[in-house]
């Protein structure tokens, strides 16, 4: 939405670092600039059909992926519900009360409750209108806030789906800039999971009515490693059909018992616009987890397109060549269609 002149997450999202949950002003936005077609208010949550009142906003987001990897040695495929949540938020004056419930990652759980869980639940409190106040669960905001979990920015780093912490976050968004700072505490409620506590700052500047800017630090500390990470990313609208993400990170880890070592995590996509709704792509993303060796360089580079046709549809199709140094000398092809369905 950067090249529409949207640089804030919190116009369109319930969230101030974005994702999940959409605002009836974000709703609007996904039909009249998102998609392809649309009817009047065709974005509605389910259409229109479950009226709610003014105080609660739901809504929910459903991925279903298919994978094939083909590599010299054997060619393999998956199906994935990578996502199946429902979400809600309840308004009472300044504050909001937002939670997801969904399918569980658990494989065969021993308990028929353990098949459903919550990805993030946080109370929001707004202080006046540039200052923000959440604290629950949910992820830390540092970098580009991407759906795609597996590139070297989100996965290489360790947050995957399901690594939301518990935290209490304050942020400032104006017109020209936001700052969000974070405390984070784990997860207390699962000690074995061993997440990182620490803190994280962000800090995004708009550059133009259409190019925003920022960096990132994060400090993460648990039982088995310490680590710093800090970095640019970028958000440039050149047109409105032609915009670029970039996210450059480097790491520094020191493992308990073990010799420090540093690392960094690229990301970017460059993307066309030829037709409302349907976009052309080219990306890259690496992770090179220790500078000093060689076979440590994890990347993929490739393309593909993205199709919003109308509200509450997406469906996104990549090729992409992927490469483990650890494993081989040779990339390999790996194939990737997802389809979004968000109510």
């Amino acid at each position: 939405m950067i090249r529409h002149g949207y640089s804030n997450c919190i116009t369109c999202h319930v969230s101030p670092n974005g994702g999940g949950l959409v605002t009836p002003y974000g709703r609007a936005l996904s039909q009249e600039v998102l998609s392809t077609w649309h009817r009047e208010n065709e974005s509605d949550f389910l259409w229109g059909l479950v009226p709610s009142p003014e105080w609660l906003n739901l809504g929910g987001d459903f991925r279903y992926v298919q994978t094939h990897l083909d590599t010299p040695d054997t060619k393999t495929g998956r199906f994935i519900v990578m996502q199946a949540d429902i979400e809600a938020a309840a308004s009472l004056g300044k504050f909001s009360f937002v939670a997801t419930v969904g399918k569980s990652h658990e494989v065969d759980p021993p308990k028929f409750i353990d098949n459903f869980f919550s990805r993030r639940h946080f109370v929001l409190y707004q202080a006046s209108d540039q200052i923000y106040v959440r604290a629950g669960k949910f992820q830390r905001a540092f970098g580009i806030n991407l759906p795609d979990h597996l590139v070297g920015t989100k996965r290489g780093l360790g947050w995957d789906y399901g690594s939301e912490t518990y935290n209490i976050e304050g942020s400032w968004i104006d017109e020209a800039k936001d700052i969000f700072i974070t405390g984070i505490f784990g997860r207390p409620d699962n000690r074995d999971l061993d997440r990182e506590k620490g803190v994280a700052v962000r800090a995004g500047f708009n550059l133009a009515e259409t190019h925003k800017a920022g960096l990132s630090y994060f400090y993460g500390n648990k039982t088995s490693s310490e680590r710093h990470l800090a970095g640019p990313y970028a958000m440039l609208g050149f047109r409105k059909d032609l915009f670029l993400l970039a996210e450059v990170d480097m790491v520094n880890e020191h493992p308990k018992g073990g010799d420090p070592r540093w690392g960094w995590a690229n990301y970017g996509r460059l993307d066309y616009e030829p037709l409302q709704g349907f976009h052309l792509f080219v990306s890259h993303d690496l992770i090179k987890s220790d500078l000093k060796v060689g076979n440590s360089l994890k990347r993929t580079y490739g393309g593909g397109l993205q199709f919003f046709p109308q509200p509450h549809f997406e469906f996104l199709g990549s090729y992409q060549k992927q490469g483990n140094r650890q494993i081989s000398s040779e990339d390999n092809d790996f194939f990737w269609l997802m389809l979004h369905f968000y109510l």
